[in-house]
This record gives structure tokens, C-alpha cells and sequence, in this order.
């Protein structure tokens, strides 16, 4: 039985959350027709005029760079989104599950953030040596996001493997120079 997979753009990743979050919805779903307030039921935020507001501009943002295509009709919006050059597949079940963990002890990270984290992992595979501020600008978060969603990854999920790399100095001492992260499938032991 093969696994149903979602499609993503790398050119999404360096996104805000706010913005990502939408293009991830479309992603899932492939069109979205209603209104904003649909939009935050999905998105799990209360229906007020400054998250409908948020909504608003994150869409014509979207729109403006040419990562969406946006249809106003009264008050129903119809977005969809617009391929890219670099796709990056990840399993429904997984995008699923992160997009419902529960974040309220996790310091400094949404579901979001581990999503996008995970994308870029998934893309840059080739055994290199990576710091946490090296992720963050790629993502366009800070280096305690990073931190905190590759926990995620490595506690909640299991997807994720670090090995710390370190190179000894003259004076017997030991500098690090990153990691070395590899992504597993989440319902497989990583080696």
C-alpha cells in the first residue's frame, strides 16, 4: 500500500509562518472556496476582525508574489495554489499529525515552523555539516525555533537523527562545527 503524499514547494520555506500556513492548508487540500472565517476555523484561531484581517493580507501577499492564485466573489475567496520548480513530497499522515500535536508546552515553535523544518531536512540530504543559525536563515526563523522543532522532530515523531560533529583543537579541546541530520520515515526506526 503506498503512503498518500502531500506537495510542497521549496520556494514556500523562507515564507513567515502566517503566509506558509495558508500555502500548507493548499497543500493539504488543493483549493480552499469560503470565507475567512472558515479559514480561521481551520486554522484553529478565534473568529475576530484581526485574525480575518491577518487572513486578508497574508492572502494578498500570497497573490502579490505569485505563490497563490486568489479569487474574490462577495465575501468567498478561491485559492489555489501555483507550482513551483523544487517539489517536496511528505507523507499526509505525518503533515496530519504535526499540524494537530499539541504545542502549549513546546517554547518557541508551531506546527508551522516543524513543518517547514522538516521540508528543508528532507531537501538538503546529502550528509553536510549544518548549524542551527544556518537553518534559521534558510527558514527565515530564529535559532531556538530551529532548536525547538527539530526537538519536536526527534522526541515527538522520531523523523529525525542528529549526529554532532566536532573537530579537536591544537590545545587538546574540542570545537563544534554542527550536525549531521538525516530524516527517517515516521513510522520506521531511523538508524
Amino acid at each position: 500500500m503506498e503512503k498518500e503524499t502531500i506537495t510542497f514547494y521549496y520556494e514556500w520555506l523562507p515564507l513567515d509562518k502566517k503566509e506558509f500556513r495558508i500555502l500548507a492548508m493548499l497543500a493539504d487540500k488543493g483549493e480552499y472556496r469560503g470565507d475567512l472565517s472558515g479559514l480561521c476555523d481551520y486554522f484553529s484561531v478565534r473568529r475576530q476582525h484581526k485574525n480575518r484581517a491577518q487572513l486578508r493580507n497574508s492572502i494578498q501577499k500570497l497573490k502579490e508574489q505569485k505563490l497563490i492564485e486568489a479569487e474574490l466573489g462577495g465575501r468567498t475567496y478561491t485559492l489555489r495554489p501555483l507550482p513551483k520548480e523544487k517539489e517536496i513530497q511528505m507523507d499526509r499522515g505525518l503533515f496530519e499529525s504535526i499540524r494537530q500535536h499539541d504545542y502549549s508546552q513546546e517554547a518557541e515553535v508551531a506546527w508551522e515552523q516543524v513543518i517547514k523544518l522538516y521540508l528543508w531536512i528532507i531537501q538538503h540530504e546529502q550528509q553536510q555539516i549544518v548549524t542551527n543559525a544556518i537553518i534559521a536563515k534558510a527558514l527565515n526563523v530564529s535559532s531556538s525555533t530551529v532548536c525547538a522543532a527539530k526537538n519536536v522532530l526527534d522526541r515527538e515523531y522520531k523523523t529525525i537523527a542528529k549526529k554532532r560533529v566536532s573537530e579537536k583543537m591544537s590545545d587538546g579541546s574540542f570545537r563544534s562545527l554542527g550536525q549531521i541530520i538525516e530524516s527517517g520515515a515516521w513510522w520506521e526506526t531511523i538508524k
